[in-house]
């Protein structure tokens, strides 16, 4: 298959292109019809392809194969969102399957850039726990931009499972089982004085098991690039996001279980 972007030749049955990492064909999350690159809708059934689309590198930039010298080994790249270029690698060193998440920075002065720094560590210290994703390592890239490797989670993020039912909710028993292992890991964070400020389903991930483990702590407010120049900003997700924070007032732990309250009614 041709890539679009740049014109390698690609072997039939790739998802993304080996000369520049861009998607090559985007699998219908309703149908499994597999579209051409560059479809917004599936040709099979007319469904949006968008949450695909999002999942896509970007064209612009290179593909890399390696990170801190060769340590964290590419396997594939995993997704973009706001915050976070996230690459599945392989730790040459321990020999496992990490998330290497390079936190996007651009924008950002030497004070935004230490406080991205002490988000980070904050989760590291959060140790480890059943229902909060584990932070292995942190540091920065030969570039000078941060990254955080964190373990691997293979069953995707709750907003993905999202996607699969067909009317996009989740049983009664499901919901509630899931929202009860996610208040597990925040008491954990809040008792050790971390609050997430960006709860939302596409920052709950799975593990190959369906067990819920938070992640991304803090790094909402960290990487705010208001704050730097203007105070009273609000941070976070519109959707799941309490009054107070909305305000740029004070907060609280109480601000992440709006949240959790907010995703529970999505998810039923």
């Amino acid at each position: 298959m041709k890539c679009q972007q740049c014109g390698f030749d690609n072997p039939e049955a790739l998802r993304f292109c080996g000369g520049c990492g861009a998607a090559l064909a985007s699998g219908c999350p309703g149908c499994g019809f597999e579209n051409p690159a560059g479809f917004r809708f599936c040709g099979q059934c007319g469904r949006s392809l968008a949450h695909d689309v999002a999942q896509a590198p970007s064209p612009a930039s290179e593909a890399p194969t390696a990170f801190v010298n060769g340590r964290y080994q590419v396997v594939r790249f995993l997704g973009e969102g706001g915050k976070k270029r996230v690459y599945l690698c392989h730790d040459t060193l321990l020999d496992r399957d990490v998330a290497f998440g390079l936190i996007k920075t651009e924008g950002l002065d030497d004070e935004g850039r230490q406080r991205v720094r002490r988000e980070a560590q904050a989760m590291g210290r959060l140790g480890t726990h059943p229902h909060i994703v584990s932070v292995f390592d942190l540091g920065i890239e030969g570039d000078g931009q941060p990254y955080l490797v964190t373990e691997h989670m293979a069953g995707g993020d709750v907003e993905g499972l999202l996607e699969k039912p067909d009317d996009h909710r989740l049983s009664i028993d499901q919901a509630v089982r899931l929202v009860q292992q996610i208040c597990r890991g925040l008491d954990f964070a809040h008792g050790n004085g971390l609050v997430h400020r960006d709860l939302k389903p596409g920052n709950v991930w799975l593990t190959a098991d369906g067990v819920p483990k938070s992640g991304d702590f803090g790094l909402a407010v960290a990487l705010d690039r208001s704050r730097l120049t203007r105070v009273g900003m609000m941070v976070g997700t519109v959707a799941y996001m309490p009054p107070e924070q909305a305000l740029g007032g004070q907060i609280t732990p109480q601000a992440d279980l709006y949240s959790l309250g907010a995703m529970l009614y999505e998810l039923l």
